[in-house]
């Protein structure tokens, strides 16, 4: 399964609170502006310390019941393999919000799709993606 974050703070969290595997994450897209990895430090220093003053629902941060070494370790980890996408660092008004997400979401499963007019492959996917829901 490969996942998509939609909250740097939250998604830290689920992955301390092992909900979450690492290897499971494709990518977080986060509303951060860190232009280096320093900054990105300074960040969680301040998740991690204060939590994050511009959540909507501040315990969707809280981290700093874990270790802050082990939260850096899994934040040099994303970093360092490009796992960590900031949107604002590249748009001229700031935020980025997906127009179709629900606020609620904090992970986005990559799901394929398949890519053949095969009714038969067709209809076992659906019936498959229906189990896999039902089993959840």
């Amino acid at each position: 399964m490969m996942l998509i974050g939609t909250s740097l703070g939250g998604c830290l969290q689920s992955i301390m609170k092992n909900e979450v595997s690492l290897q499971d994450v494709l990518v977080i897209i986060t509303r951060t502006g860190a232009e280096n990895y320093e900054q990105m430090v300074e960040i969680i220093k301040t998740y991690h310390s204060d939590g994050n003053p511009y959540a909507t629902i501040s315990k969707n941060y809280e981290i700093s019941q874990y270790p802050l070494e082990d939260i850096l370790e899994i934040v040099y980890a994303l970093w360092h393999t490009g796992r960590i996408c900031q949107p604002r660092i590249f748009m001229q008004h700031g935020q980025f919000v997906h127009p179709e997400l629900n606020a609620n979401e904090l992970w986005l499963e990559v799901v394929p799709s398949p890519t053949t007019d095969n009714v038969a492959v067709i209809d076992a996917y659906k019936k498959y993606r229906m189990l896999s829901e039902l089993t959840k």
